[in-house]
């Protein structure tokens, strides 16, 4: 074997470079079924609805095209926007994807541009999206509606653990950065009446409630969190007290991390407040609990998973088609059961793929209760394959010991194609801060597990059986 040193001691120039991307490009292949008229008529109806005027018909134009191709492609690989701007800017397949050969003017828009793009998006609009590509799926014979399974996960909201010890200090944290604000821009406000917050001490009131030994008796556990409670509160209320007297104007030229604070402590730490307290009269949590002061739609949902005693989330439903493509149903409680989902979603697979569609429904025991089994078979399915607990004895709807182990081993099948989806995107848990933009990014990672989808049924990787 030979070795050539050449081009060592000369440097990179700028020159123009002619990539061609041959036909059986994937992105090409993907770009070429995907609906694009469909899809695009969808998001323009949200572009017109979240301007911050209402005036969506001035100002530079959007070329819907390439953000919508922008934001496919960022699912599909889970892109962050800064990266997804790089990779336009010098992947041609990128590039080709996004229409550059039929948009006239063309150019890479900016990861500024991207996000705004996306957050215009509803979270509905991306679910129906997600749905939307497994029925191109079905259009082109890659899945086969009549044999569906159905199962449920949980999204991890993107917040810290919600231990009351952190909760308070977190509390106090804001309360000082709000006093501090007030101090020095709101003279109205008599300076003596501003209280000064003991971030410090609060601290250490922690420290000495996290660093206790493991063998200190639970009385005396609960005397120190007490008294970290009660030196929070009497810092906090002041605080409260003085939020309540802000107008709206000055809650208007407030920065918006500062009015964001502000709103946090004037609607939730009174509640918040109160609610520590039913816990250290009652030691036991009271149920709506606030768990975050920047979420909203977040619940403790106790799985029974090894690992996961508890998680702090929302519930997505799913159901997977023949084929390996997953549809979404639609948007429930974050702690929804999944015995209450079951109907939902068979009437959503309806919507989706037809009246009398389907022939075959398996899911885990989760979705088990009597209407649904007798809903079920008023619909007419030919195998239903709901899961029964042992105390369950009724032989009514119950399929052959044969039936019963072939759906439960196909049912099986869904579990490594949601940990697909939470590996490729945020439907593990998210990456945002708001609850809409958990919820869509939820939503978005279906998307992106149905166009990968697409993509190995196109490169032949797999085949649907007949």
């Amino acid at each position: 074997m030979s070795i050539d040193i050449s081009g060592r001691d000369r440097k990179v120039a700028s020159a123009p470079v002619t990539i061609s991307i041959p036909e059986n490009h994937p992105l090409v292949l993907l770009a070429a079924i995907l609906p694009w008229a469909l899809l695009m008529d969808l998001v323009v109806q949200d572009l017109k609805k979240t301007t911050a005027k209402g005036c969506w018909w001035l100002g530079r134009k959007i070329k819907v095209r390439v953000h919508l191709g922008a934001f496919l492609l960022s699912k599909l690989y889970n892109l962050s926007d800064r990266k997804l701007e790089y990779g336009l800017r010098d992947n041609a397949a990128y590039r080709l994807f996004c229409g550059c050969n039929i948009i006239s003017e063309w150019h890479a828009p900016d990861h500024t541009k991207i996000e705004e793009f996306r957050s215009r998006l509803s979270p509905e609009t991306q679910r129906t999206i997600a749905n939307e590509i497994s029925k191109a799926a079905v259009a082109l014979g890659f899945a086969d509606p009549q044999e569906t399974d159905f199962d449920s996960t949980v999204q991890q909201a993107n917040i810290a653990y919600p231990s009351d010890a952190s909760l308070l200090t977190k509390l106090v944290q804001m309360g000082r950065k709000v006093i501090d604000f007030v101090k020095q821009k709101i003279t109205r406000i008599p300076q003596k009446s501003l209280v000064e917050v003991n971030l410090k001490k609060a601290k250490e009131y922690a420290r000495k409630y996290f660093f206790q030994p493991r063998n200190t008796n639970i009385e005396r556990r609960r005397k120190v969190f007490k008294d970290l409670y009660t030196f929070v509160k009497k810092q906090m209320l002041p605080v409260i007290d003085i939020c309540n007297q802000l107008t709206e104007n000055e809650v208007a030229g407030m920065p918006w991390n500062i009015s964001q604070t502000f709103h946090q402590i004037h609607e939730k730490a009174l509640r918040y407040l109160k609610d520590v307290a039913y816990f250290i009269r009652n030691h036991t949590i009271k149920p709506g609990k606030i768990l975050s002061f920047h979420a909203r739609e977040v619940s403790c949902i106790k799985k029974g998973k090894p690992g996961k005693e508890m998680e702090f989330g929302r519930i997505f439903q799913l159901g997977r088609i023949k084929g390996n493509f997953l549809f979404i149903g639609p948007p429930t409680p974050p702690r929804n059961a999944d015995r209450n989902s079951l109907i939902p979603l068979v009437s959503e697979h309806a919507s989706l793929f037809g009246e009398g569609t389907l022939k075959s429904v398996a899911a885990d025991k989760g979705y088990w209760k009597k209407s649904n089994q007798e809903q079920l078979i008023k619909c007419g399915l030919k195998e239903i394959g709901i899961q029964r607990p042992s105390n369950v004895k009724s032989p009514v709807g119950l399929p052959t010991q044969e039936v019963q182990d072939r759906l439960k081993d196909r049912r099986a099948g869904i579990e490594p194609l949601i940990g697909h989806a939470k590996h490729g995107g945020q439907l593990g848990k998210s990456r945002m801060k708001s609850d809409s933009a958990t919820l869509a990014a939820g939503y978005s990672s279906i998307l992106g597990l149905n166009l990968r989808q697409l993509i190995r049924h196109q490169a032949g990787k797999i085949k649907l059986a007949v």
